[in-house]
């Protein structure tokens, strides 16, 4: 008896912090990158790269202009790789139903300065590409 009583105390403890932790979690997931609210303007200043290529072969710059504006068009996700930091954030258009701008993919390969708003879902980063010079 004394067994299961202490079973069933370490059980709801255990199942407490679980929830606690849930909780936790939740109320981080409004959080973006290092604490920032999801959503928050940013600019960050970096090359704009295509997804696959970046990820699979690191290829970047000019001498891979071509293949990363093609693969764009095909509709592998743009990144802009951040200039000091090497985080990769992955472009969105800024409104729904909508493709890249021309701002966007006329400067892929390109060093730019990208605008928009920042978010964070399941360890990934975003940014909106409100501007992009």
């Amino acid at each position: 008896m004394r067994k299961s009583w202490l079973l069933i105390v370490l059980l709801g403890a255990s199942m407490s912090g679980g929830l606690a932790g849930s909780a936790n979690a939740h109320e981080g997931k409004d959080m973006g990158m290092a604490g920032m609210e999801s959503g928050k303007e940013a600019v960050i200043k970096g090359e704009l790269v295509d997804s696959l290529c970046y990820v699979t072969m690191a290829a970047t710059g000019a001498g891979h202009k071509q293949c990363a504006t093609d693969c764009a068009k095909a509709g592998i996700p743009v990144s802009i790789l951040e200039d000091g930091t090497g985080k990769l954030y992955t472009v969105l258009p800024s409104k729904d139903k909508t493709g890249y701008p021309a701002s966007v993919t006329s400067k892929i390969g390109d060093k730019v300065t990208l605008k928009g708003d920042l978010y964070e879902n399941g360890g990934n980063h975003y940014v909106t590409a409100e501007s992009v010079e």
